[in-house]
């Protein structure tokens, strides 16, 4: 390598790496997410892709009242190991054996996309069915979210999970992209 080729050739790094760089750093912030199922009708159905901001590590949970977020899916309670295990055996987002309605498969995650009801501090709405029942009116616990679909008879939602966990939460829905041509 001459001279100038030893000048030259961190620059070339750095140039052909800042579109990646800031790819990269865009994946860390964003995500493209598709919908599967009828449970978030009219807002969303099934086949729209949805841009979602991620949310951060810290403190602030970045989550309204009133907004849709993704999060990830977990089996009602006392729901049979065999159908945690039918789930993750590879299900893909055309199929439905197993999977609530609304429940976005993806390779490692199993997500949901639904609307905030109720946040840290707010009162539990009455009426969420069986695993809020006791929570009816008392605050929601620091952390934690109270989740519904917009389509309530082919969503799984908090009536049957309880409070979805912030950590369990990949981001909110920002806006409806185009449909893939």
């Amino acid at each position: 390598m001459r001279s100038t080729d030893r000048w030259l050739f961190p620059f070339a790094v750095v140039m052909v790496g800042t579109p990646l760089l800031g790819v990269l750093l865009l994946r860390r912030r964003f995500a493209v997410i598709t919908v599967a199922g009828a449970s978030m009708e009219p807002a969303c159905r099934h086949g729209d892709r949805l841009l979602v901001r991620r949310l951060g590590r810290g403190g602030d949970t970045g989550v309204q009242r009133g907004e849709i977020v993704v999060a990830t899916w977990r089996p009602p309670s006392g729901a049979p190991a065999g159908e945690t295990a039918r789930v993750t055996a590879g299900v893909t987002a055309g199929e439905t054996a197993g999977v609530p309605a609304g429940v976005s498969i993806g390779a490692r995650h199993h997500r949901m996309i639904k609307r905030v009801v109720a946040g840290p501090g707010d009162p539990v709405p009455a009426g969420l069915g069986p695993a809020l029942a006791a929570e009816a009116r008392k605050p929601v616990p620091r952390d934690r979210f109270v989740v519904l679909g917009d389509n309530s008879a082919h969503s799984h939602d908090s009536r049957h999970t309880g409070y979805v966990e912030r950590g369990d939460i990949l981001g909110v829905v920002i806006r409806r992209l185009e449909p893939r041509r």
